[in-house]
Parts: structure tokens; sequence; C-alpha cells
């Protein structure tokens, strides 16, 4: 993203909008980097905004990011949890839509750099439509999901 924030901050504003944490580490499915921030479900807006200014600095960015609200307004408006991207035309009226991540993310990360390079070659907005995910494919988790995620897999021998 902060590639796409780089190369098009010229044409469009682009921005992160950090709602409720999706994998706290008091949460039901926490990652290692939250355990080891130490990075808890927000319970007041300072504290989120903490949170959102740790992620910026950890990860480089310079794209702006906003903080959602306690109320999760705007996470509620666009279903952005655990992450989501939309590109939004001048119109009001969305350009892309992503799906909700992790599958989701990356293919309309794909969509909105197609979008933003034709907007900026051809300096107007591509129609509704032209530019849509491509939620065909799906992402490789890295864990293996269920019950036994955490248990070593048992090998196999083939039939003698």
């Amino acid at each position: 993203m902060e590639k796409m924030y780089q190369d098009y901050k010229d044409v469009a504003d682009i921005y992160i909008v950090y709602i409720r944490e999706a994998h706290a580490a008091d949460s039901s499915w926490p990652v290692p980097y939250a355990k080891e921030k130490g990075i808890t479900d927000h319970t007041n807006f300072g504290e989120r905004c903490e949170v959102a200014e740790r992620l910026v600095k950890d990860k480089k960015l310079t794209i702006p990011c906003l903080v959602d609200a306690m109320d999760n307004n705007a996470n509620k408006a666009y279903s952005g949890w655990p992450d989501r991207l939309f590109v939004i035309r001048k119109d009001g009226k969305l350009g892309i839509a992503g799906g909700r991540g992790p599958f989701g993310f990356v293919p309309a990360l794909e969509a909105a750099e197609k979008w933003l390079a034709d907007f900026k070659k051809n300096d107007k907005e591509p129609e509704i439509g032209k530019y849509q995910p491509d939620t065909s494919r799906r992402p490789r988790m890295g864990r293996r999901r269920g019950r036994n995620r955490d248990r070593e897999p048992k090998e196999t021998k083939p039939d003698p």
C-alpha cells in the first residue's frame, strides 16, 4: 500500500482507516505481533489512536491514517473488519469494493492499482465496474485452520 500511495498520492486522496483491532492479544484469534506489542482490544479512543500511531511507525508508512471512533461507525458503514479496501470516486460511488480480508484485500489492492493507473494516465475516472477484484483465487494461508492447527501434521507412509 505504501508504494501505491507514493505512486498515486498526486492524483488521489489515499488513507488508512484504523478500526477495531482484528487480532488483539486478548481476542479469540490473536496474532504474535499483538502479543509481542501488548495490543489488546481498545477500551477508549486514546488507546486506539496509540495503536494506530504504532502501526504507522512500525511499518514506516507515510499514508495518512484516520482512526474510527469507538462507536465503530466507519467499520459498520463499510464492513471493514478485519480489513478491506475501497476506491471511492469523486461522485461518491464506489470504484472498487474489495472483499473482506484477508482473502479480499490483495485482489482489491491489485484492482485499485489498475484503477489508479488508468485514472492517472487518462485524467478521468474509469467507468464503474471496469476494474473489479479477482476473487476467483484465494491466497494460501501460512497456518492450517481448524481445531488441530497447532499440532504437527502426521507423517503418512504410502501403502506397500
